[in-house]
């Protein structure tokens, strides 16, 4: 049997990385050798919490949706893919005697051959991205504006940072509003326009910007009640990007965009062709995820202990990622 080192949550705060066994790669399967695995500071924190709302999460579970990574092993029917070849993978399975919560924080795993896509000639640390990269280019692309409109992005984290990469790629004029002086600075240097709504009134920034489109990936009243006010009505957009655990089931006010007349959008989860589309935005050097990245973990106290901020809310880059080599 082979195996596998993992971050292992065995409950609620109880985090480790482990060596786990791996069962024998299925028909339409493959096993990647994963080179980095990428974090998200909402999904994974939830994941380890236990209260991510899209899905049960049972203890013990390997969390994490995404990684880059070389193919090590295919199974009997699988075709367009080959050994040796870098790919990334939404996924990863096969643990012995723990569950696999999407499973990707791990050295090697199983992933189905539909979750494993071409990533070859990219840099791990841009490619790793990949869903989170996908979900920002899945809110712009709902957008019904043309090349040079202003788009408010609400939130500095990786979901809102990629969002922001996209429209820009789309021509748009992006504002993007956060709380984190330190991930607003990093934005700042990819060329952003941002604004701290945490230390400014960003109301006359929003009056002069004047957005035609937001996309909130924080999904709160108090967000709401920010940008509401300053889209137009009738021709105004809202492009909800987030994911509100805990049970919470609005976070705005139904009957004002309403009377509003303004047009909205829910985006959630990912697709093969949106996941493919972002690979090609990364090529062209649209989707720069690099630039966000602020935190590698390299062995496993390193990973452990990411892991473990990221589970308390306590990580403050816009995106970090586990450096997973090491173990090869």
């Amino acid at each position: 049997m082979s195996s596998s080192d993992a971050i292992v949550c065995r409950q609620p705060g109880n985090i480790e990385c482990a060596k786990l066994g791996l069962a024998a790669v299925g028909p339409r399967q493959v096993v990647v050798r994963t080179l980095m695995s990428a974090v998200s500071t909402g999904t994974d924190k939830w994941v380890m919490r236990g209260t991510f709302g899209s899905g049960n999460v049972s203890f013990p579970a390997v969390p994490g949706y995404q990684r880059v990574g070389i193919v090590e092993e295919i199974g009997s029917e699988v075709a367009g893919l080959r050994i040796g070849q870098r790919v990334v993978a939404t996924s990863g399975l096969g643990y012995v005697d723990v569950s696999s919560s999407w499973g990707a924080h791990s050295s090697r795993s199983i992933s189905d051959a539909v979750d494993v896509y071409d990533a070859e000639g990219l840099p791990a640390e841009r490619s790793a991205f990949v869903v989170v990269a996908q979900v920002g280019y899945n809110a712009a692309s709902r957008l019904l504006l043309p090349a040079g409109a202003h788009v408010l992005v609400v939130g500095d984290g990786v979901i809102g940072a990629s969002a922001a990469f996209a429209c820009r790629a789309r021509g748009f004029d992006v504002l993007l509003v956060g709380r984190h002086r330190s991930r607003l600075e990093v934005l700042g240097r990819a060329g952003f326009e941002t604004l701290n709504g945490r230390a400014t009134d960003p109301e006359p920034t929003l009056a002069e910007f004047a957005p035609e489109a937001v996309i909130d990936t924080v999904q709160n009243t108090e967000a709401f009640d920010m940008y509401i006010p300053r889209l137009p009505r009738r021709t105004g957009q809202v492009v909800y990007s987030g994911h509100s655990p805990g049970g919470v089931t609005a976070w705005g006010d139904m009957a004002v965009l309403q009377e509003r007349e303004l047009t909205v959008h829910f985006v959630s989860g990912i697709t093969g062709d949106r996941v493919r589309a972002t690979l090609a935005l990364m090529r062209n050097g649209q989707m720069p995820s690099e630039q966000l990245l602020g935190t590698v973990a390299q062995g496993p106290d390193d990973a452990r202990a990411l892991m473990k901020n990221v589970s308390e809310g306590r990580l403050e880059p816009v995106a970090a990622a586990i450096d997973w080599t090491w173990a090869a």
